[in-house]
Order: structure tokens, then sequence, then C-alpha cells
């Protein structure tokens, strides 16, 4: 696949600024953050309210994140079965609470949902999380410290291979480790080039490689130049694509000699069976955080 393009002046700023890590895009350096993945399913519980808790359960193929809500009514004398579920965005979920009603003890019966209100869960590790939850008229609402009943198995184990699963266009977790190729030319503002741009992702890092030429048409031998960055996933956005909204994901890649960082969005169009990768740019607008909010239509094929 060879694909040739000249991409306009406001656009090439980003290329130096990603290969030179320019201050304008640094930041203080920080922590991995937490991400959700399939490892914090199972139960949680406050110990002060011991006899009710929470299930969790996560979807990967529709970014989903399921919960079934034990509790009690408000002045006692029963028992309150909930459902809540809601789209999953890096360590947080956002859900809709159905109270549960009419179904019969081990017998066929039609079980009412009605909706209930919302609930924010995050998390800030494997083993804590807080569900804040508010009722549809705002008249019942509280945060929930919560623990994990059981030891973590998966959940530490999956959080530096859960810096590669981010959320495709489908809303599906997509596993970019790998290596995705651009081919093409692009002419930069300086009069120099740039042609082939690898980046191989594995597990927490990136290496990224690329053809830059002294010349506007890629011609002759090229410098390459090459990079290694750590990379963490930081949560679900939407971007704009050529005039579309379309799901992305916010990740920060540190150098890790200089701890400088360059906030990115990556796209995945998982829509066909050959699935394309790009990535924002830094010059383009930006949201409160610093990250870019639009993508360039400039796409990489993965490298078989």
């Amino acid at each position: 696949m060879h694909n040739f393009c000249i991409i306009p002046r406001g656009l090439d700023r980003f290329l130096i600024a990603f290969l030179l890590l320019l201050p304008a895009v640094s930041v203080t350096a920080q922590e991995q953050p937490m991400v959700i993945t399939y490892g914090v399913g199972g139960g949680w519980f406050e110990p002060a309210t011991n006899g009710q808790g929470l299930v969790f359960e996560v979807i990967p193929a529709t970014n989903l994140m399921v919960a079934y809500w034990f509790t009690y009514p408000q002045n006692g004398g029963g028992r309150e079965w909930f459902l809540a579920q809601g789209d999953i965005s890096g360590a947080r979920a956002d859900l809709v609470i159905y109270q549960a009603s009419g179904g019969i003890f081990d017998l066929p019966s039609e079980v009412a949902l009605d909706e209930w209100g919302t609930s924010v869960l995050e998390f800030s590790s494997c083993t804590e999380a807080t569900w804040a939850y508010k009722s549809s008229g705002g008249d019942i609402s509280g945060d929930i410290p919560l623990q994990r009943i059981g030891p973590d198995v998966l959940c530490a184990g999956e959080q530096a291979t859960a810096m590669t699963n981010v959320v495709s266009r489908t809303n599906a977790w997509f596993d970019i480790t790998g290596t995705w190729v651009f081919d093409g030319c692009v002419s930069l503002e300086n009069n120099d080039s740039h042609g082939t741009e690898r980046f191989t992702f594995s597990e927490d890092t990136l290496h990224f490689t690329m053809d830059y030429y002294s010349n506007t048409s890629c011609q002759g031998t090229p410098e390459v130049r090459e990079f290694n960055f750590r990379s963490t996933r930081v949560d679900k956005t939407t971007a704009s694509l050529e005039g579309e909204q379309v799901i992305a994901n916010r990740m920060v890649f540190i150098d890790p000699v200089t701890a400088e960082q360059t906030k990115m969005i990556i796209y995945i169009d998982d829509r066909e069976m050959e699935p394309l990768f790009t990535h924002g740019l830094q010059d383009l607008p930006q949201d409160n955080d610093g990250f870019p909010t639009e993508l360039p239509a400039l796409f990489f094929t993965r490298e078989n």
C-alpha cells in the first residue's frame, strides 16, 4: 500500500514537535494510571455494611461495565436488587441503574427493570474503588468505598498489557500490539520531507522510526530517526475525523531519559478486515487537559 500526500503547513509543526519533544507539550511525569480491565470483575463490598455489595462484569466486545447491586430498602425489611450498565473510560465507568422487580423464586417469570438512577464507578487500584450513586429524583445519593472481597488474581498483571488494549471505532477493545506502517511521503515546511513511519507498540512501550529526507520529495537515502517512549493509556474520548465525531483514546508517551511527555490521541478503525490506525496532532485544537481533539486522514496499516 503506497500513499503519497502533502499535508497542510499547519500540520508540519506536529512532526517536529513529536520528534524533538518540544517543551510546549511537556508536563510533569506521573505514575501509570489505573485502567479498567477484565480482571476487576468479581465481588466488591464495604466492610462497614457487610451483607450487601456489588458484583462487576466487564464485557470487552462492547466496552461495557455491568454491575449487580445487592442491598436493602431504606426502611429495611426486605431486599433490593439493582442492575447497572454503562460505558468504560480509563479507570471510570458511567452507568445507568435499573431496579429489578416482579420475579418469582426459581420459576420462569417476567422481571421488570425500571430506571432508578445513575452511578459513577471509579477504580483507584485493583483492590479499591468508589461507587457514587444518585437516584433519578436526586433525593437519594451517596458514595460507597469498595474493597475487593477476594484476592486479586488478574487485574494487577493485566495493567501493563492494558496500555495496548484501546477502544476502537466500533466501541470494542482492540489490541494494538505490533507494528503499524505509514508508507508515503509528506512534505515539510522547511523544504524537507519524511517517508515511511513505523509505530511499534509492545505492552507499555512505543518504538517509533521515521525516514527523514533533506528534500521535498523523499528522494535519495533517508536519515532514519529512531525514538523510544513509555506509553500509558489514559481514557476513552471522542475526536473529529473529517468532520465526524469518532471514538479515540487519550495516551501519554514519556521519554525514558528526560521524563518529558507528549499527549496524543489514538484511533483504530476496525470496520474492515484490515484495520487502520492514525494519531492526533499536537498543533490542532486541544481539550482542557492538553490532548488533541482532531485526527488527520493519514492512515497506518498493520505490518504482517
